[in-house]
């Protein structure tokens, strides 16, 4: 009997099914943040926002608040926001929230705004002004991108004028970095100080402790610091010098930060690891340390990792997404966690003033919208799609396997798969050796949903690269025999590979590579893909221009259910790029499949692929989704070291 009231509390605590936890936690963070965003957005937050205070405050919490509240609401609901609008209802209500977020920033750094924020006056807007830069960076589409060049400048000039607040020895050198993080993204200028993002960074990994854990300056400090900031704002931080590694070539710490970014992801992947082991069956966990009235934001980290997809290996990102809704449902759902207005109280789980410390005010709270940062994930990932399991905690007390754990040394993170080549780089330089390997057209024919028809003569081998040439027809050619049945304009070129990929028990894993040098003229449309040899979908797009910068990297599941990774690449043609896809079997039905770009992952998509043989297919279409008028000059795509790996089951 008890045996089975403790396995019915635990079924209670998983959330039913992916869609029902998503709109769960879209419901939950809207009800927290519209307050501050609302109030924000009309001028009146410091009308509107109650300032409760600790029992033993100090600092004037009053004239720092505002910038607490707005600036980590916005941290945590940026990758949300960065998702765009769309037609679905959850996409309008996130149009809604992406003008409502514009006009508080236009608001919050205007000096002539009611609600302009004090960014100088003490030490705090140090800290606040971090939080509002990780959002930026989180979001830079929706949040920075349509700003006013007005509005820019005031950001930048906000941002700028923290640099007068010397930060304390210890998480706070991450403050600093982040706002100069931001100011290295967005400025133009370049006018980014780079010791203070180095210090940061240097000391922070002077700090490591080991086993995925930092000091709080050179000291342990049992709480949750290494999630509310240490762990996040390391990796933004980096994510930032990532992107700007062709402008920092000549860095001094280049490769420490940036070609070594992978040794902070695998610290910050075990320390998710011991975040998912920390919560109960019941969501609860432990209340050790300080600041516990931020909440659930004390499992940003675990939130993080799981937007970042890369939680250990060893852990369902459905398992992260039950943990994570069981905390939530319980610490947000507790009486007097709102007050009547829907402002949050101070407290841990309900209103408890005398757990917050003295720096703590209303404002600070807003750090637990960051435990929602996995709704930036598209539905068709594993953390959303994927059925609910028990996490770790309900496995170990449900009668069910109980997951080992141990310590993590970077030597064992490390993992040598050996691949088997099915369809090999070398396979473009010869006729003999392609003949071997691939066949002309696609596997169908030579037509498709473009303008462009495949001829043989348009497919050229020199140097170990293949070519494929597209011309304008000199006599009219008739229609496509294939929807939408446009008009022959093209003679063009494909090929498709003769081995299927059929991701399988025996076979559970694939990678797909090449390297290109692709066109993005309007009117042209490269891709290097794979689609269903039975029926279609499903479809996995690896590389698709379709006649612009921006690489397209799609996953059909059925016509209606597309999700997409862009990417711009502004220098596609001029240089080579290596496309990649990395296909998972997970069970008998489901398979994951994760994109690269010149070996950066870029995301990772759930797919019901299993057991389903696909085409390998390299062509260049034209027009179509590209656009209505194609180039009337010859256009070219190039493809070398294009592989086909498969890993057998053991």
């Amino acid at each position: 009997m008890l045996s089975a009231i403790v396995n019915a509390q635990q079924v209670s605590s998983i959330d039913s099914n992916g869609a029902e936890a998503r709109a769960y936690f879209v419901s939950t963070l809207t009800k927290i943040a519209h307050p501050v965003l609302n109030a924000l957005s009309n001028n009146r937050l410091k009308l509107d926002m109650p300032v409760e205070t600790a029992p033993n405050a100090y600092g004037d919490r009053d004239k720092v608040t505002y910038l607490e509240a707005f600036g980590r609401t916005l941290s945590g609901m940026a990758p949300w926001l960065e998702l765009g609008a769309d037609a679905t209802e959850e996409g309008k209500l996130r149009e809604q929230y992406i003008q409502m977020a514009l006009k508080c920033i236009d608001n919050a750094t205007n000096p002539q705004a009611a609600d302009y924020m004090n960014f100088t006056n003490g030490g705090q807007p140090l800290v606040d002004a971090a939080f509002f830069a990780e959002a930026l960076i989180r979001a830079p589409r929706q949040l920075w991108d349509p700003l006013e060049p007005r509005v820019k400048q005031n950001v930048l000039t906000a941002l700028k004028s923290t640099r007068s607040i010397s930060p304390a020895y210890m998480n706070w050198l991450l403050f600093t970095g982040m706002i100069e993080a931001a100011i290295l993204k967005f400025d133009a200028a370049g006018q980014a100080d780079m010791v203070r993002l180095e210090y940061a960074l240097n000391k922070h990994n002077e700090w490591y402790l080991g086993d995925g854990v930092y000091g709080d300056g050179a000291d342990f400090h049992y709480d949750y610091y290494n999630s509310f900031v240490i762990q996040p704002m390391i990796l933004d931080i980096l994510l930032v010098l990532k992107d700007k590694k062709q402008a920092l070539k000549g860095w001094r710490y280049k490769s420490d930060y940036i070609d070594g970014y992978s040794k902070f992801l695998e610290r910050s992947r075990r320390y998710a690891g011991i975040q998912e082991r920390l919560i109960s069956p019941e969501g609860t966990y432990p209340a050790v340390g300080r600041s516990l009235a931020y909440r659930v934001g004390a499992f940003q980290a675990l939130s993080q990792m799981a937007l970042l997809q890369e939680l250990p290996q060893d852990v369902n990102p459905a398992q992260v997404r039950c943990a994570l809704y069981a905390i939530i449902k319980k610490q947000m759902e507790a009486p007097g966690t709102f007050d009547a207005n829907g402002w949050l109280t101070l407290g841990f789980y309900g209103h408890q003033p005398e757990i917050a410390e003295g720096y703590i005010s209303t404002g600070s709270l807003y750090l637990c919208t960051t435990a929602f940062l996995a709704l930036g994930l598209p539905q068709q990932t594993a953390f959303w799609a994927a059925p609910s399991v028990p996490y770790t905690q309900q496995q170990i007390w449900g009668d069910k396997k109980a997951p080992i754990d141990h310590a993590f040394y970077p030597d064992n993170a490390k993992h040598n798969p050996v691949w088997q080549t099915v369809t090999d780089s070398t396979s473009f330089g010869s006729d003999k050796l392609f003949k071997k390997q691939w066949n002309n057209f696609y596997p169908w024919g030579t037509d498709h949903n473009g303008s462009a028809r495949m001829y043989k003569s348009q497919i050229i081998l020199k140097d170990n690269v293949l070519q494929l040439k597209a011309t304008k027809v000199k006599k009219a050619e008739g229609k496509s025999k294939l929807d939408p049945h446009l008009d022959i304009k093209y003679q063009s070129g494909a090929v498709h590979a003769k081995h299927q990929v059929t991701v399988s028990n025996e076979y559970p894993v694939y990678k797909i590579s090449g390297e290109f040098k692709a066109p993005t003229a309007a009117g042209t449309w490269p891709a290097f893909w794979l689609t269903a040899v039975n029926g279609w979908p499903p479809e996995t797009d690896i590389l698709e221009f379709k006649g612009d910068a921006t690489n397209w990297q799609n996953t059909f599941i059925t016509p209606q259910n597309c999700t997409t990774i862009k990417t711009t690449l502004d220098d596609a043609l001029e240089q080579w790029h290596t496309y990649t896809a990395i296909l998972k079997r997970i069970d008998d039905e489901h398979t994951s499949i994760t994109y690269y770009i010149d070996d950066e992952k870029k995301g990772e998509h759930y797919t019901n692929f299993t057991n389903k043989p696909l085409w390998l297919i390299i062509n260049l279409q034209m027009e179509g989704s590209s656009g209505e008028k194609g180039p009337d000059a010859e256009t070219n795509f190039y493809a070398k070291n294009v592989s086909i790996k498969r890993i057998k089951a053991q």
